[in-house]
Parts: structure tokens; C-alpha cells; sequence
């Protein structure tokens, strides 16, 4: 079994426009996801970023993706309520 981990990923959408709800189609294939502005998402996979981006490539079109892991269990910022709070589940679940 693949191990979990958290991917950041972000969009610079401002070369084509981009149909976010087949984005989110995409994102389901996530054990979970938030997508918390605009152009930036966190998912949590056992997939790689490499897989991540051959996912979502054929539906961004142009447009810029990044694609980095990431570790929640350091973190800072200024987020609404409800992102801290499927941070702090994640977080509290043992995985970081």
C-alpha cells in the first residue's frame, strides 16, 4: 500500500479559462482534498506530484501548475475557519 501524503497544488489560471468543476472531478480521485482559494488546493494521496500533474494537465490548458508535498504538521497563516479545521483533522488523524 502506498503511503499518504499532502500535495499542494497551484494554478496560475490566468492564460485560458478552466472549468473548475472538472478540476474537482479530478480532485475526487484524492483520498480527500481542500480547495481553500481560488487557484490553490491540498490533497491528500497516496499518488505522487508527477501523477498530480498528469491528472490535471489535460484540463488546465496553458496555464501554470506547481505541484509540491508538504507538511502540515508546520504550518502558519491567515486561512478562513473551516480550512484550519480540515487541517486540524488531518493533522489530528496521526498523519503530518
Amino acid at each position: 500500500m502506498s503511503k499518504i501524503q499532502y500535495l499542494h497544488i497551484s494554478f496560475d489560471l490566468k492564460s485560458e479559462p478552466v472549468d473548475v468543476e472538472k478540476l474537482k472531478q479530478r480532485f475526487n480521485l484524492a483520498v480527500d482534498w481542500v480547495h481553500y482559494m481560488p487557484n490553490c488546493w491540498i490533497v491528500k494521496t497516496t499518488s505522487s506530484a508527477q501523477k498530480w500533474y498528469d491528472r490535471l494537465k489535460p484540463y488546465i490548458g496553458d496555464n501554470k501548475i506547481f505541484i509540491c508535498k508538504i507538511d502540515l504538521s508546520e504550518r502558519q497563516g491567515w486561512l478562513p475557519k473551516w480550512v484550519w479545521e480540515w487541517i486540524k483533522k488531518h493533522k489530528d488523524n496521526g498523519i503530518t
